[in-house]
């Protein structure tokens, strides 16, 4: 999504380009010929269709049909980027419409991926949405199938199929993104259950108000783990 807008607004200024040199030297062209603004667009536009730069104002014309040709360049990236992102996204729903029972998991960073090699290893269907391209490159390596969209993006659940998904899993680096990633599973799938990732004891009650099932603290679990390791050695 973010390069099709990035896309689209190197259209745009391509194109504002573009108009501003063709008024431009419409204008001076009617001037010249002492015709209206319409029928000094029309020589401006038969003189590009012919590549007849001879005119007194031949520079202008070729400056122009070189912007011609960089707005070309632009609108055939942004036509190629949202035919990838809507036909893509197409694509990822047919292949995972077959999906049943399975678990989401967002964000394959090193909480993602444990998560999923012990789903894996328990023989669950697993899905990771994950948004960096190679991220998501390695996990379909380590042999994972990977849905590459932003899980921020509502759409992302609708393609992972989550109206039939058993449990998602919120295991991003921010509470803030967390938040955004219950929120959407909850949209896609009101009885879908949620295990988040939480960074801070004060956002706690805030993901239960979402509708998250669990929340986790990592560090406190790993503190927790560590206290419980060494009062087991002391026993011994």
């Amino acid at each position: 999504m973010d390069q099709i807008k990035e896309n689209l607004q190197k259209v745009i200024i391509a194109a504002s380009i573009v108009l501003v040199i063709f008024f431009i030297v419409s204008a001076l062209t009617a001037s010249e010929q002492n015709t209206s603004i319409f029928a000094g667009s029309a020589g401006v536009i038969t003189a590009l269709e012919t590549f007849n730069f001879k005119s007194n104002f031949g520079l202008f014309l070729l400056f122009l049909s070189l912007f011609l040709g960089v707005f070309s360049v632009y609108l055939f990236e942004f036509v190629i980027s949202v035919v990838r992102d809507e036909f893509g996204g197409v694509i990822y729903m047919a292949k995972n419409i077959g999906l049943r029972n399975h678990y989401i998991v967002c964000g394959g960073g090193r909480i993602g991926e444990r998560v999923a090699w012990l789903l894996k290893e328990r023989g669950k269907q697993v899905l990771i949405i994950e948004n960096d391209e190679s991220r998501a490159m390695e996990l379909k390596r380590l042999g994972f199938k990977v849905l590459k969209e932003n899980s921020l993006d509502e759409k992302s659940f609708v393609m992972a199929n989550t109206k039939r998904a058993k449990m998602v899993f919120a295991a991003l680096g921010q509470d803030v993104d967390n938040f955004i990633v219950v929120l959407n599973a909850k949209e896609a799938n009101k009885e879908v259950k949620v295990i988040t990732r939480c960074n801070s004891l004060k956002n706690i009650n805030k993901f239960r108000e979402l509708g998250a099932a669990e929340v986790v603290l990592p560090e406190i679990v790993g503190a927790d783990r560590m206290v419980y390791l060494s009062e087991k050695e002391n026993k011994k």
